[in-house]
């Protein structure tokens, strides 16, 4: 009970930004997007040619496809090295469910269009809150990092940083690409993070439930 009253909390936590944002999104729209504009402005192509191109490569890791493979890859990984199937299961459980189904559906309740107010650097279509490419590098590369973690940080206790550090540089990098590129909103990148980071804590909590008590 005490632990399930940590994620609780935990989760509590990460989960206001979101619906703080999605009222606001609801209820706000025009002030929220003056709000985001005013401030994707000032993130939105600074870079050279060079780097802008790097940008357009890099993001493609948060597309469907990218996604995909990469979640395929860890699951087998850590099947094997687990000798348990039920942990691909859960890995792949974990992102597909938050990153597709749990995005979709509040992409579609809330329908807000992408930016307009600059050109779109990569083609880019559907809904615009919350980025799923916000809310993936938290769920992908945080699903990688606790299993990392859940294995071997027993013997490598510092190994605990780099994985942190891991995870916070592919959330910055994957997020702000979007901002960047003109595709999402500041707004709708906060969101995909919140939203990220609470479906990751609650996936951690059942795996420990049911996978590996």
């Amino acid at each position: 009970m005490h632990a399930r009253n940590k994620y609780i909390q935990t989760s509590i936590l990460t989960i206001i930004p979101f619906i703080l944002l999605f009222i606001l999104v609801q209820t706000q729209r025009h002030a929220l997007t003056h709000f985001d504009i005013r401030v994707g402005q000032h993130l939105y192509n600074w870079g050279s040619p060079a780097f802008t191109d790097f940008v357009q490569t890099y993001t493609y890791l948060g597309n469907t496809p990218g996604v995909i493979v990469t979640t395929l890859i860890i699951a087998a990984i850590f099947s094997w090295i687990s000798k348990k199937w039920s942990v691909g299961l859960w890995t792949s459980f974990t992102i597909f469910m938050s990153t597709g189904l749990i995005v979709g559906a509040v992409k579609y309740t809330v329908r807000r269009i992408r930016p307009e107010y600059v050109a779109h650097l990569v083609n880019q279509t559907g809904f615009s809150f919350p980025s799923g490419h916000a809310t993936g590098s938290i769920v992908v590369w945080g699903t990688l990092a606790f299993l990392i973690w859940h294995y071997y940080g027993k013997d490598h206790p510092k190994l605990k940083y780099v994985l942190i550090a891991f995870v916070a540089f592919m959330m910055i990098a994957l997020g702000g690409s979007r901002l960047y590129l003109g595709v999402h909103y500041f707004t709708d990148v906060i969101a995909g993070w919140s939203l990220g980071a609470t479906c990751l804590i609650w996936a951690i909590y059942f795996f420990h439930k049911y996978i590996e008590p």
